[in-house]
């Protein structure tokens, strides 16, 4: 009896540690002397990338590290590229004495024109760009607009998670709807995204962890204390795991997990102190920052 207890722990072990990923080292990108990076959001080749840095929003290439300056300021973790890499889709923040209002922003990477997708607005919820359209809710309402020649109209049709008042909100078909799993009294929900087939939902309860549930809120499965996550596929998240002391963060690394929870990759060290990532659409490379404003890359071998 014993060998058989001995016998599933061993396979339990070996189940919960398997290889999710085979990611590559992470190099530390060249930028500019000065530049420090809050968030980062690789394009679908992962060719580029677009940073919240303190010089504003910015293009940076990830081959020189030559950065190009998109807008004067953006929303952290509000930014979005289009599948062809044309286009970069942010929430960008005004303030109207002390209220704080948000628009929908694009930039034509090309010829740098800017076009106000949302007028400045107190109830921008969320949105996405699926291949070369974006889609928005605002007050509850879906507006969807292509970024390019090439957008698919189907894409007007995808999925779309947001948060409104700490809520978890999903637009199916331009009608919205109130799905928080574990219901709204004394809950925060965070980081809400769609997985790339529609089909699930991923998003953070405030004290509790990452979960991934179904489009109308059932079956929410717990995936771990996994903050700031991505989907890298339609079966595997990564995001970070950070400590900190109350004042500033301690440790932090990357890791990957799987929809169901049950499989778990460290991805780097504690020591890297990597967060915040981004993975690139085509699923090459994932990049994240640090604390010190520093920006890394890592190839991943498929």
């Amino acid at each position: 009896m014993r060998k058989v207890l001995l016998s599933i722990a061993v396979l339990a072990s070996s189940v919960a540690s398997a290889q999710l990923l085979n990611v590559g080292s992470a190099t530390k990108v060249a930028l500019p002397q000065g530049t420090e990076v809050a968030q980062v959001t690789l394009s679908h080749d992962g060719s580029f990338a677009v940073i919240n840095s303190n010089n504003g929003l910015e293009k940076v290439s990830l081959a020189t590290g030559k950065t190009t300056q998109i807008a004067k300021s953006a929303s952290f973790a509000g930014v979005q590229i289009s599948e062809d890499g044309s286009t970069v889709v942010f929430k960008q923040p005004t303030y109207q004495g002390k209220l704080r209002y948000t628009a929908l922003k694009s930039v034509n990477l090309a010829n740098g024109k800017e076009t106000t997708l949302v007028a400045p607005s107190r109830n921008l919820q969320g949105f996405n760009v699926v291949g070369n359209r974006v889609n928005a809710v605002n007050k509850g309402k879906l507006s969807t607009k292509a970024l390019s020649a090439t957008a698919a109209t189907a894409a007007a049709e995808a999925p779309v998670a947001s948060i409104s008042r700490g809520a978890l909100l999903v637009t199916v078909n331009g009608v919205t709807r109130n799905i928080s799993p574990q219901g709204t009294a004394g809950q925060s929900y965070l980081w809400p995204s769609v997985s790339p087939d529609g089909k699930k939902v991923l998003y953070y309860l405030v004290g509790a962890g990452a979960y991934v549930c179904n489009l109308d809120g059932s079956n929410a499965v717990k995936v771990g204390s996994v903050r700031a996550a991505q989907w890298y596929d339609n079966n595997v998240i990564v995001g970070m795991q950070d400590q900190d002391n109350g004042e500033v963060v301690t440790a932090s690394k990357l890791v990957a997990v799987n929809a169901a929870g049950t499989i778990k990759q460290d991805l780097t060290q504690v020591s890297s102190m990597a967060m915040y990532p981004s993975v690139a659409g085509n699923g090459a490379k994932i990049s994240f920052v640090t604390p010190a404003g520093e920006l890394f890359i890592m190839n991943v071998n498929k």
